[in-house]
């Protein structure tokens, strides 16, 4: 894994440990690629404050074919549509939807989906975020509708509502669902950006998600090409704990190689967003605390 800067880890942590303040000027559900294309056409931004949200669902079936992820017709796959070169591309591509149009697109899969391309550690100002229903192809991936990803996103986001939370951060809703053991558990992906879609709740909303800290967390390792100095390890930790509750935010160790490796703990909601961002990866999904080795091994 190819190390980053200590200002490209500052500058990603802090996108990804943020819950955007993002009021969208137009949002669509585009249910066809007619609708999509018209869309991206009709609705470009006419001045700098204007953003705009287009939503995509799809509930058929999904697969990977030869490398590409594919919408199948049924579970036998007699006929597929590529849908990275149909759909996903053309979303993430700065040629065809440039950051000046200040589009950002939330796609909600029913079905499987898997992207393990990794991203540069840069903060573009656009959002492409997919939550699908599972990672790998499982036959309860299509539940019945009360079981579908879309009524399980539907059911937290009300519940939210009806605790009269402000808005509702996507990342964090997937966090809460991925929290609660179900045999398929969904996955998120960012195809561009380092933030997630938020929408505003109705209501008494006298909640503020910032506030809650984490009950579902992520353990990941961040390789920074520089080595720093204890002044600056300090610097760091003051830093990190300045940041919202909800991110839940910490540094668990520190070890010298080539480059320097920090082990950091977070909300998975915010692990969600530099998830295959260069520099990061993964180590464990909510893990316990660490052990006390020297008071373990003392005491045998």
């Amino acid at each position: 894994m190819a190390p980053i800067t200590v200002e490209q880890f500052r500058r990603t942590l802090t996108a990804a440990a943020a819950q955007r303040d993002q009021d969208y000027t137009h949002v669509l559900q585009a249910v066809s690629e007619d609708a999509f294309l018209h869309f991206v056409v009709s609705f470009k931004a006419k001045s700098e404050a204007e953003h705009n949200l287009m939503m995509l669902h799809y509930a058929g079936h999904g697969m990977t074919k030869n490398g590409n992820f594919t919408f199948a017709e049924t579970t036998e796959a007699k006929k597929t549509l590529n849908a990275d070169n149909c759909l996903l591309n053309n979303l993430k591509e700065a040629d065809i939807i440039p950051e000046s149009e200040h589009l950002d697109v939330l796609i909600i899969l029913d079905c499987c989906f898997a992207h393990i391309a990794t991203r540069a550690p840069t903060i573009p100002r656009r959002v492409v975020e997919v939550i699908a229903a599972t990672s790998v192809q499982t036959r309860p991936a299509r539940s019945p509708p009360h079981n579908t990803l879309t009524a399980k996103l539907a059911g937290e986001i009300a519940h939210r509502k009806r605790s009269g939370h402000k808005h509702v951060e996507f990342a964090d809703a997937f966090q809460a669902l991925r929290s609660r053991g179900d045999i398929v558990r969904p996955s998120h992906t960012l195809l561009v950006g380092v933030a997630s879609v938020i929408l505003p709740l109705n209501g008494p909303r006298t909640v503020e998600p910032t506030s809650i800290p984490a009950s579902y967390t992520a353990l990941f390792n961040v390789s920074v090409s520089q080595d720093l100095t204890t002044d600056e390890m300090r610097q760091l930790s003051a830093w990190i704990r300045n940041f919202h509750r909800f991110a839940s935010l910490n540094i668990d160790n520190v070890y010298r190689t080539q480059s320097m490796s920090l082990i950091m703990r977070s909300a998975l909601s915010v692990y969600a967003k530099l998830h295959r961002l260069q520099g990061y990866s993964l180590i464990a999904e909510n893990p316990s605390a660490p052990l006390d080795l020297n008071r373990l091994l003392t005491s045998i």
